[in-house]
């Protein structure tokens, strides 16, 4: 033992055997890990006996809590989510994933508290019980947010866009696919952020024109991923995407029309770093 070694590196503590052949790191996990595991795996307990004390956590704590409460429901079965959301959630909240949760208006009412999120994904489901009064509420106050995840959703439409467009100037990701309400006006409006690197408009209302209108706006240099399957694009706003988006790496397509002509302005020179391309069409 008198080679033995011990390393504590974020939070996390690593013991190294030394022999003559070879080191074994054997990870253990740290005193934090193991009470923020426990307190989550019975939060039913914790907030019902001690629920001030744990709004009184450090941020960081709180944060850390949320991820691990939030992945699953295996955690809910016998507490209030609500009532756990509105003690965790915090000021410095930048991360939240409620793609496993039933959200509703009263959840999104708790995630105002937020103003400082940058990643918020919501439902993936088409069941959502949010309302789009409820969305520009809470946009309303995301002046930090960089990514927004709400596809498969009937409740974004060209107002959420336009609000997105006025409250949110850093966003860099998108995905509002399968949102059928939003149509060429919406789309227009979010024409004007400056750092989308990628987004995607599948199964909505768009056509030629809010493409043209996105690419030839100010983020055309840094839009790196398109998808928009199942639209009104044509080959008119394929060519708009490779004269104005030379560093597009990842372009999914799919032609609602029928054709013949199967020749794709995506081959031309212009779009020299693409990486991924699906084009689907029919004829």
């Amino acid at each position: 033992m008198d080679d033995q070694k011990i390393h504590i590196n974020n939070n996390t503590t690593f013991i190294d055997m030394d022999a003559s052949t070879q080191t074994w790191h054997k990870p253990v996990e740290s005193l934090f890990c193991l009470v923020l595991d426990y307190v989550v795996e019975n939060m039913n307990f914790f907030i019902n006996e001690n629920e001030e004390k744990i709004s009184a956590l450090p941020f960081h704590v709180k944060n850390r809590m949320l991820r691990k409460f939030t992945i699953s429901a295996h955690f809910w079965k016998k507490v209030d989510f609500k009532t756990v959301l509105v003690t965790l959630v915090n000021e410095q909240t930048h991360y939240i994933n409620l793609t496993s949760a039933d959200v509703d208006d009263d959840i999104l009412k708790v995630l105002q508290k937020c103003i400082n999120i940058r990643k918020l994904y919501l439902s993936r489901t088409k069941d959502i019980k949010i309302s789009t009064k409820g969305l520009i509420n809470l946009l309303k106050n995301c002046h930090s947010l960089t990514h927004l995840f709400l596809a498969h959703s009937n409740i974004v439409d060209d107002d959420v866009l336009e609000c997105m467009a006025d409250n949110c100037p850093n966003l860099m990701g998108l995905d509002i696919g399968g949102s059928t309400y939003v149509t060429d006006l919406g789309v227009t409006k979010i024409s004007k952020l400056k750092h989308l690197s990628w987004i995607t408009l599948s199964s909505t209302q768009i056509s030629d024109e809010g493409i043209t209108h996105l690419v030839q706006g100010p983020c055309k240099l840094k839009l790196k991923e398109m998808r928009i399957e199942n639209t009104k694009v044509t080959d008119v706003g394929l060519k708009e995407i490779a004269e104005n988006c030379p560093n597009l790496e990842i372009l999914s397509f799919y032609s609602r029309r029928k054709r013949d002509d199967v020749s794709c302005p995506m081959f031309s020179s212009e779009l020299k770093n693409l990486k991924q391309l699906t084009w689907t069409v029919n004829w």
